[in-house]
């Protein structure tokens, strides 16, 4: 029996690499699924290169001190040398700072959630809840009591800045998407929208995060449980 679109799309969601006989049959089924396929594997793999890589937090301030002044050929090779390194460290996955293969932080919230955002939502209503003070913790932070009892399922992603914490929030809304960003600056309270989903964007006193959720859900009225809700830690300021 052949496989609708909507399936493919869940069950690529789901395993993108999957050598099941019937999906790798879908992938090829049609123009829709081919492009699909294609654009799923070329995420996947950006996932891949984004937490593969640590970067040292200063390279790019390093590179940037670099003189640039034309003049002895000595002066000249720091700079061949560090770019014969970005070259090298790049074609890893280097540098979101530097390359991030994202035009804009828009562009990452869309890509992200077409990736498996409706899977999660999906997987979070069967899925044991997660520890969400242990993940946010790496960052110096915590969830306040009403954040992390909405809280339904949470795991690390790729970010424009690094590793940063996907979370599924159980409104009386509907289900809400939280991205925390820990090294990605936005422009607060700024809102956009792609496919059926709309998005606000939270600056925080460390990081951001972006709430997306329906287009037609009011996503707004949460903005103030994510930016009070995601706070430093006990004891770290």
């Amino acid at each position: 029996m052949s496989m609708d679109f909507s399936e493919f799309k869940r069950r690529l969601g789901a395993e993108p690499r999957s050598t099941d006989p019937d999906l790798v049959a879908a992938r090829v089924a049609s123009p829709e699924n081919r492009a699909f396929a294609e654009e799923a594997e070329r995420f996947e793999t950006r996932l891949e290169d984004a937490v593969s890589v640590t970067v040292p937090e200063d390279l790019v301030d390093t590179i940037r001190a670099i003189p640039k002044r034309v003049g002895p050929r000595r002066t000249l090779w720091p700079v061949a040398l560090a770019a014969s390194f970005l070259v090298a460290v790049g074609a890893a996955g280097v540098a979101w700072q530097m390359n991030q293969g994202w035009d804009s932080v828009e562009d990452y919230v869309a890509d992200h959630y077409r990736h498996d955002g409706d899977r999660l939502v999906a997987e979070s209503l069967q899925a044991g809840r997660g520890d969400v003070h242990a993940l946010l913790a790496e960052y110096g932070l915590d969830a306040t009591p009403e954040m992390a009892d909405a809280v339904s399922l949470v795991k690390r992603c790729p970010t424009p800045g690094g590793k940063g914490v996907h979370m599924v929030l159980h409104t009386e809304s509907g289900p809400l998407t939280v991205i925390y960003m820990p090294d990605t600056a936005v422009t607060d309270h700024a809102t956009m929208a792609f496919d059926d989903k709309a998005v606000v964007l939270v600056q925080l006193e460390r990081g951001s995060a972006a709430i997306i959720g329906q287009a037609r859900s009011p996503i707004e009225t949460y903005y103030a449980m994510v930016h009070d809700g995601i706070v430093a830690l006990a004891g770290r300021s």
